[in-house]
């Protein structure tokens, strides 16, 4: 007989990559003072624009209408219906979009290089001189009323509102969701007015990737540097919410499972504690190897998945944490969470679980740098909520590859605090 001797072998070095610094994007100003951000693509003949004015929520007089005056730029235009603008960009395989982000109003286009002579002008038609017509506008009023509905039956939808609005509070541009009297409140012409005090030159972005050459140059002076320049729109007064940590629960009799959605606002991407907290976060919930993966999913198997997320906007930002789970699970479920946050705050990581995390997280940032296209959707971030790209990415690097079990577990215990988190539970289970 042969025997085999078993020796314990040692487990694989975990390798962290290096982080390379972010390429550096070209920056100038068209003659109406409009700033251009362009990241150079040398491979490909392609050519993508973006105009990002600060014209989102937080700038809004009244509810929904940064997010109605965006939508129906491309509504309509002095020389093209609706239809025919879509049927225009389609002829060249491509639409005008308009992104939805909560900070700012957007318009893109991507296409090939050759057929941005013939697109660009249109687009700066569609800035300059949309339409805004009644016809269009009753058209989006009824479409976004139906949407309204289904969002509200659709239960992840309702519990994301839930606790936006807990957290924010139901007058801040972060928390309210939108009802149908905020709809009916509406009228075109402040639409009309969003349109007039936001949309200038000088208070929008030009972000662009493609072939940087004099064609293109002149072509952007000549379409995008024509447009009416307005005037710069001043900082908001931004409300910090007043409203107490609460749980909120919509019982639903006939749902099978149950949402738990917890969290608590008050973070920005420009705080000093924003990249240990990156680091806290994804040790608690923001990858498959995490604390709340490993002991809810993998060894109790109470629900599929669960995760947290750092929901970062320019004024403010939610840290939370989401499962979904089957009714008879929910007490559990809750009490493990607070036992996870607990440890955390109690209790230094391991190395190696650290080591884990640090490699994830660099691992992810080298591949949010794998081209011109991703490098350059760093700089809209950026853009759109208001920091240093370059900066950021250095604070990023240094704070995953140096920091302390002893900082995260201080990180802990100042933000992993459930007497200040808001709670809400959707479903068929009754607490």
């Amino acid at each position: 007989m042969t025997r085999h001797t078993i020796t314990n072998r040692a487990a694989p070095l975990i390798h962290t990559p290096r982080v390379p610094a972010l390429p550096p994007a070209r920056e100038w100003t068209l003659s109406n003072g409009l700033r251009v951000v362009a990241v150079e693509v040398e491979q490909a003949p392609i050519l993508a624009v973006e105009m990002i004015w600060r014209a989102g929520r937080p700038y809004e007089a009244q509810r929904l209408v940064a997010g109605t005056t965006n939508a129906l730029l491309t509504e309509g235009s002095k020389n093209y219906r609706a239809a025919e603008l879509e049927r225009y960009f389609e002829q060249y395989g491509t639409a005008l979009q308009t992104p939805e982000d909560m900070d700012t109003a957007n318009l893109s286009v991507h296409t090939i290089l050759r057929h941005a002579p013939r697109l660009l002008p249109v687009m700066t038609e569609v800035i300059a001189q949309p339409s805004f017509a009644p016809r269009e506008f009753k058209r989006y009023l009824k479409r976004s009323r139906q949407q309204l509905r289904e969002d509200l039956q659709d239960p992840d939808t309702f519990a994301y509102r839930l606790l936006s609005e807990a957290a924010f509070g139901p007058d801040n541009p972060y928390g309210y969701g939108g009802d149908r009297e905020d709809y009916d409140a509406l009228t075109l012409e402040q639409v009309r007015d969003h349109y007039r005090k936001y949309y200038g030159a000088a208070n929008a972005t030009l972000r662009v990737v493609g072939k940087l050459n004099s064609e293109v140059e002149n072509l952007l002076e000549t379409t995008f540097g024509q447009l009416p320049a307005g005037q710069p729109a001043p900082a908001p007064h931004y409300r910090i919410p007043e409203a107490a940590p609460r749980l909120l629960q919509h019982h639903r009799p006939r749902a099978q499972q149950t949402m738990i959605r917890r969290g608590r606002r008050g973070f920005r991407i420009t705080d000093p504690d924003y990249p240990g907290l990156c680091v806290l976060e994804t040790i608690l919930g923001g990858y498959y190897g995490s604390r709340l993966m490993r002991n809810i999913r993998e060894e109790k198997g109470y629900t599929y998945g669960i995760d947290t997320d750092l929901d970062i906007y320019r004024f403010d930002g939610t840290f939370g944490i989401s499962a979904d789970v089957a009714n008879e699970n929910v007490a559990e479920v809750r009490r493990e969470i607070l036992t996870e946050m607990d440890k955390l705050r109690q209790d230094l990581v391991p190395a190696d679980e650290l080591d884990m995390v640090r490699a994830y997280l660099i691992g992810g940032l080298v591949m949010d740098l794998d081209g011109p296209l991703a490098v350059s959707s760093r700089y809209r971030s950026a853009i759109i909520k208001g920091y240093d790209a370059t900066e950021h990415l250095r604070r990023l690097d240094e704070t995953i590859r140096n920091i302390s079990a002893e900082e995260v577990r201080d990180l802990a215990q100042r933000y992993l605090r459930p007497e200040q988190d808001y709670e809400v539970i959707v479903g068929g289970a009754i607490l």
